[in-house]
């Protein structure tokens, strides 16, 4: 791979609007046109799309399929908390990848993968995820926090994920608490939280996440049609993978501050909002303990307060809910 790539890259990704000349390119580098038609060439097979007219210059018109670690690293830029990255190919699960690079790096990063051959989601139970359809991704933050505030880190964070499939999409996601993602009642996205720390303060969170973008019904395993789906089925629109990444951070760095500094009450009126549980019967299982009812409230320290059909009133701290 040429060593000016992730330079050219980002002139073309800062002009998509207009052509370059070759040898502007090469001037703004300090390197030789042939080096500039080379490293081009080379960006062109790799899935790059790219016009090249004579006497005019090259224009970026799409980037690759997979993902592409110059690209997420300029998208990543922009980011004012996470400014490290790790793009592979394949991986078992981005959270095992992150759980094993958190024991030498204290600062906060990202890991990426196009495919995931054992990703997994809350109760242990595998995800389902193809290269180019999706976002699978682990996010590490790195502060200390108070132990007693954990519990609704995934709630911020999952309003977060669901404000940016509202905004980039249009399509009406909804949470179903504490961290799932819905469209019409049906799941594209989920998350599974873990946490790093000693008695009485949390050092490193890890969030992984994965996201349906751009799968059609028949991409999905057979057991999962009739329960999974994905933007792109939603909306009938591609999702850009790169601008949607590019809006999730935002969303998620807002939302992680907003952890940081407030207490859940403060955005429990929104969440509630986005929030698909309410007004119906559903049954709710933590643990051994399985209650059919009605959710009717979230409590400030998030958990989730249920009615069942005889009256009682039952408290949810991480409860699985059948929807």
């Amino acid at each position: 791979m040429s060593k000016y790539r992730s330079q050219i890259v980002e002139l073309l990704h800062h002009n998509q609007h207009q052509y370059l000349s070759g040898q502007k390119i090469a001037e703004q580098l300090m390197i030789s046109r042939t080096a500039v038609w080379k490293t081009i060439e080379q960006m062109k097979q790799q899935g790059f799309i790219i016009d090249s007219i004579q006497n005019k210059g090259h224009k970026l018109k799409s980037y690759p399929a997979e993902w592409d670690a110059d690209i997420i690293q300029l998208v990543t830029r922009q980011s004012a908390y996470f400014k490290q990255q790790y793009v592979f190919k394949e991986v078992t699960s981005t959270q095992a990848v992150a759980k094993e690079k958190v024991l030498d790096n204290d600062r906060p990063f990202i890991v990426i993968s196009e495919v995931q051959t054992a990703g997994k989601g809350r109760f242990n139970r595998q995800w389902d995820s193809q290269g180019d359809k999706g976002l699978w991704m682990s996010l590490v933050f790195s502060d200390e926090i108070p132990l007693y505030k954990i519990t609704t880190f995934n709630l911020f964070i999952s309003l977060a994920v669901a404000r940016t499939i509202r905004s980039v999409s249009g399509a009406k996601a909804e949470v179903k608490w504490p961290n799932d993602i819905y469209i019409n009642d049906y799941k594209c996205c989920g998350f599974l939280t873990e946490i790093s720390g000693h008695a009485n303060a949390i050092q490193q969170i890890i969030c992984g996440i994965g996201i349906n973008l751009n799968h059609q019904q028949a991409d999905f395993p057979a057991e999962l049609q009739h329960k999974a789906t994905s933007i792109k089925e939603m909306t009938g629109e591609t999702v850009d993978r790169y601008a949607f990444l590019d809006s999730l951070l935002s969303e998620i760095e807002h939302a992680y501050q907003q952890f940081l500094t407030h207490d859940f009450s403060d955005i429990k009126a929104e969440y509630k909002m986005y929030s698909n549980i309410w007004n119906r019967s559903l049954q709710y299982t933590e643990g051994t303990r399985k209650v059919t009812g009605q959710a009717v409230d979230i409590l400030d320290d998030g958990r989730l307060v249920v009615r069942d059909e005889a009256g009682s009133i039952h408290h949810f701290i991480s409860a699985d809910i059948e929807i």
